[in-house]
């Protein structure tokens, strides 16, 4: 089972999120917070395996509940919100969150965003993803140099080429015929190899070598 704690200000949003991930037989929803300075307290009390995060709240926003996750050592975190822009995308992004989705998702979205997050891989909703990379790309561009994939296995190449389509380690794993533990070996040599900082810049990197 995946353990969700919920941080939401509005009693009525969880409740609704409730219903969602009760409808998943793997997800069951272990605590709940109404602002982000009660998360490291429910962290102790629950033992979430994921935390699905509000970003606007009263006392504590989502970004510096977050930060206060990572720095805990927490759980990954999946902001959960109704605002898209850079700003609010930025801040959540560089608390730590590894994922992002927008409210009015789907809610097999939703369910899927939360395994997927759950699994240590990460998640943007299609409609900031576009934005998000090019100002990771943006970013990269001024503070790195040239990347020699020769330094790669064949096999390391393989896995940059699916996970940089935006594929998860279990996608991944399955479209290489090799285990999710295979996948995320690979994918740590590569970020090591090409000193990449996290899983945007993988992406990132497939994109500009022209490997997607």
């Amino acid at each position: 089972m995946i353990r969700v704690l919920l941080v939401d200000d509005q009693a009525l949003i969880r409740e609704g999120m409730r219903r969602v991930l009760d409808t998943d037989g793997q997800i069951t929803v272990v605590g709940e917070c109404d602002d982000g300075d009660e998360v490291i307290e429910a962290l102790n009390r629950c033992s979430p395996d994921i935390v699905v995060m509000d970003v606007r709240m009263r006392r504590v926003d989502g970004a510096a509940a977050t930060s206060l996750v990572r720095d805990a050592d927490g759980p990954p975190v999946l902001v959960l919100t109704t605002f898209d822009d850079d700003d609010t995308v930025a801040a959540a992004l560089g608390a730590g969150a590894s994922g992002f989705l927008l409210k009015d998702a789907p809610g097999e979205d939703i369910l899927r965003a939360i395994h997927t997050v759950a699994e240590g891989d990460s998640w943007l909703d299609p409609r900031v993803a576009g934005r998000v990379l090019d100002a990771y790309r943006s970013r990269s561009r001024s503070t790195t140099t040239a990347v020699d994939l020769s330094v790669l296995t064949p096999r390391e190449t393989d896995v940059l080429r699916v996970v940089g389509r935006g594929a998860t380690n279990a996608e991944a794993a399955a479209e290489l015929h090799v285990s999710e533990a295979t996948v995320k070996t690979h994918l740590g040599n590569v970020v090591s190899k090409l000193h990449l900082r996290d899983r945007a810049a993988v992406i990132v990197l497939a994109h500009d070598q022209n490997l997607v």
